[in-house]
This record gives structure tokens, sequence and C-alpha cells, in this order.
């Protein structure tokens, strides 16, 4: 029945499951805002680097050399990980073993990539290492991988680690005194797409019986701003974007919100801070702050009967999914693009994947010869040709991707780093909210069934 249904949605516009999951067994629906319910424009990546750029001089000394850079919005991809001690830039798969490496203007030396990183696994505990997984940080990837190369050809000794603090500190910064925010919410349309499913998605929901709220870490007068924009007026049962919420909370503090002990303050119209406590949650009221116990005794939620959807893996998904029980699942907006080209390169795809098939066989074959004490020059010549094939089609289907860094989710024949925390942490996993508005709000995700690989393989009892 699932395969039925799901032949009728748009393969870039459906949810995908990693562990099986009743919709009709949900209580509540939970929601962060950014790049969750507000999926944004590229112009607020340009935004971000030129703000960045002229904070890292006119607050940090830097050079007026660094307003030069262009910024590059195709060069990052979520998943990509920081060397703090020699400043490059590179993917890793699922195992954590380094495979692409960048460094400044282009890719590492195979020979210092082998010296550096052969037989190293990258720890997640690592402090030398920094893995980005969020698509608003794309922005301080490629501007790290230009400040390198700009540092360098101007024979400046360059300290890495300090060169990723300080533009991680000029980010900061611009989060803090509201001046990148000041600036989207004077023209939140030039910077957030507004999706006119979003409405209908929601009300769906809650004709099903589901509650929801919003959990986001931006400001009240931010979320404010964003949530107008993105709902008020948009279906006519709910004049209001709150109307849609059974409660709504800004400056959550995620992660720390699931095990912190931070009170829970109402926001009045003027947008300050009550202090009288809260013992009820209210539809159209906007709090602040608060953590994971006091919602539990307001509401009487239980664990196994929320989702949550966000777009951090570490603090909307992973910690969510270890401190709670609460069901997860990840929008990841840059995937809409990655499923197309999946659809677009399929006949090249299956191509690559016959001539696996057939190297593996050719394999078997080998093996069995040489039990025997033989071997077939012509099966080794085969091999040899079918290895290179294979090589060759791999890398032309990871170009077509990203032209550096391939597929978002693999890396190579592995799922890459990224890849395996979507796998291992979201229950669904998905490009955008409105997607479920293709689905029954009682629907039964399944879980694809999962095969070992000699499960995947067809073993031959004797080689011919």
């Amino acid at each position: 029945m699932t395969e039925f249904i799901e032949e009728h949605i748009p393969y870039p516009r459906r949810v995908f499951c990693n562990r099986d999951l009743r919709m009709d067994s949900l209580s509540y629906i939970g929601f962060d805002m950014d790049y969750t319910l507000a999926l944004y424009k590229r112009s607020m990546e340009f935004l971000q680097a030129e703000l960045v750029l002229k904070g890292l001089v006119s607050d940090l000394g830097y050079d007026r050399s660094l307003l030069s850079i262009q910024y590059d919005p195709d060069f990052a991809i979520r998943g990509l990980s920081v060397d703090l001690e020699h400043g490059n830039v590179f993917k890793m798969n699922s195992h954590r073993f380094v495979g692409q490496v960048w460094h400044g203007s282009g890719l590492l030396d195979k020979s210092i990539r082998r010296d550096v990183y052969t037989n190293r696994k990258i720890a997640p505990s690592d402090p030398g290492i920094v893995m980005v997984d969020t698509q608003f940080s794309l922005p301080e990837i490629s501007l790290y991988c230009q400040l390198v190369a700009l540092l360098e050809q101007s024979n400046s000794k360059v300290d890495y680690k300090k060169l990723w603090e300080d533009l991680r500190t000029a980010m900061d910064r611009l989060h803090r005194d509201d001046t990148l925010k000041a600036i989207v919410r004077s023209d939140v349309p030039k910077y957030i797409y507004k999706d006119p499913e979003l409405g209908e998605t929601l009300h769906r929901f809650r004709s099903a019986g589901k509650k929801l709220f919003l959990l986001t870490n931006s400001e009240p007068i931010y979320t404010e701003a964003v949530m107008t924009h993105l709902l008020d007026g948009i279906h006519p049962g709910y004049p209001r974007w709150n109307d849609f919420f059974d409660f709504a909370i800004a400056s959550g503090q995620k992660p720390r919100f699931f095990n912190q002990n931070e009170p829970l303050l109402t926001v009045d119209e003027n947008g300050d801070l009550s202090d009288e406590p809260v013992t009820q949650l209210k539809r159209g009221v906007i709090y602040s702050g608060g953590n994971l116990d006091i919602i539990k005794s307001l509401t009487g939620m239980r664990g196994d009967e929320v989702l949550y959807v966000g777009d951090h893996i570490y603090g909307d998904i992973m910690r969510s999914k270890r401190d709670t029980m609460w069901r997860t699942a990840m929008v990841v907006q840059e995937m809409e693009g990655e499923l197309e080209q999946i659809q677009a390169k399929g006949t090249e795809a299956d191509a690559l994947e016959a001539l696996e098939d057939e190297l593996f066989q050719v394999n078997l074959m080998r093996a069995a010869q040489k039990v025997e004490g033989n071997e077939d020059r012509a099966l080794v010549q085969k091999t040899k040709a079918l290895s290179k094939d294979i090589a060759r089609l791999q890398k032309e289907l990871s170009q077509s991707f990203n032209p550096i860094w391939g597929a978002m989710f693999r890396d190579r024949s592995e799922l890459s780093a990224f890849g395996n925390q979507i796998q291992s942490y979201a229950c669904l996993y998905t490009s955008r909210v409105t997607n479920f508005r293709r689905y029954s709000p009682l629907w039964y995700f399944r879980t694809p069934r999962q095969r070992m690989p000699h499960e995947l393989r067809r073993v031959l009892d004797k080689a011919p």
C-alpha cells in the first residue's frame, strides 16, 4: 500500500522513513522555525557572508582586502568538517574515514592527504575537528577556505584555528547584536520563501486531532516577524499565525532546552517578558525560554506521542532523541535538488549498479580459481577494466551533484558521515514540512526492509 500511494507523489517531495512511525499514535507535533517552517533563500547566505566579512575587518582587525572576497554559494554542502590544525576542509564517510580534502583554493595534494589522514579515524569528540551540519553554517565553510587562500597568498603565517574562531565570533555577533535579523525583519520576503501549502499542511494535522506547537531558538520579535510572513491570512480558519499552534515558545535555547532548568516566561504585546509564573499554556501567546520538564508538566505529553520536526541534526534531532522519547523528523531543504538529480541520472546509476554486480561475480570466479591454484589472466584483465569503468562512472555521477564533494548523503560507495547521522537519529526525513500534506495525517510510515550485504548479493555455489 505504501508503494502504491508513494508512486503518485513526486520523488523529490516524498517523506522517507528510517524507523516505523504511526502518525495516528501521535498526540503532539512540534516544529522548529528556521530552515524548517521557514525555508531561506540564497540571499540569506550572501547577506551572512557580507556582514561577517565586514565584522572581521571592523571588529576583529583584519585587513580590508577581505572585503574583496566573493562568496561562492555552490562550494559547500552539509556534513563537511574543518581541521583546525591544518586549515583543511574534508568530507568523511559513515566510518569517519577522510575522503576528499580541500585546502584554501584547491584540493589537497594526494601525498599530503595520505600523510595527514591515512589510517586516521576522526573521533566525534576530537576537539580539533568541527563538523558543519546545518544549512545556516554553509557560508562559514566557503568563507573559511577563501580566507585561508587569501591569507596564504599574502605570505601571512596563518593560525587556522584562530581564523575559524574569529569567523565564528563574527557570525555570533551578528545574532547577539541583532544586526542580521534586523535586516531580515525589514524585508522578510527577500530572504524567506512563503510556501502556499504550509497553512493547509498544519490544518490537516489539526483536523486529525493533533496538537501543534512551535519551539524555536529565535527571539520573540524575530519569530513574530517570520511567522507572520509565513502564515498570517494563509488559511480562512486561522486569521493569525499563532492560531495554528496550541503553544509557541521562542528563545528555546536548544539543545539545552531538553535538560536545563530555564524558567518559562510570557512575552507581552510589546515584546517584554513577564515575571508572572506560567500555569497554563495558551494559544495566541508567545512564551520565552522554558525547558522540557515544564512543558511536560503543563501539557501532560508523553515522549512517544510527540513528533518533533527540525533541521539541526544535533540541536533538534540527536539531543531530542537522546534526552526524550520524542520521535523525530529532519528537514533537509537542499535534498530536494539532490533527489531531482538522482532522477535525472537514473540511467547512469543503474549502469553503475550493473557494473558493480558484474565485478562482484568476476571476483567470485577469480577467488574460486585461486583456491584451486589457478589464475585466469582474462579474468584479471576483466577486473581491471570493470574497476576502471566503475571509477569513471562513480566520479561522473558524484560530480553531477557537487563538483567537489559529490552527493550530500554519500561518500563514494559508502554513506557520508552526515547521511549516517540522518539514518541513525531521524525517524523520518524530507525536504520540506509541506511534503507531509501529500500523506494522510494518520499515515503509517514503514521502514524499508533492512538487508545485510550477504542478502543483497547472489552468491554462486561454485564458479563455472
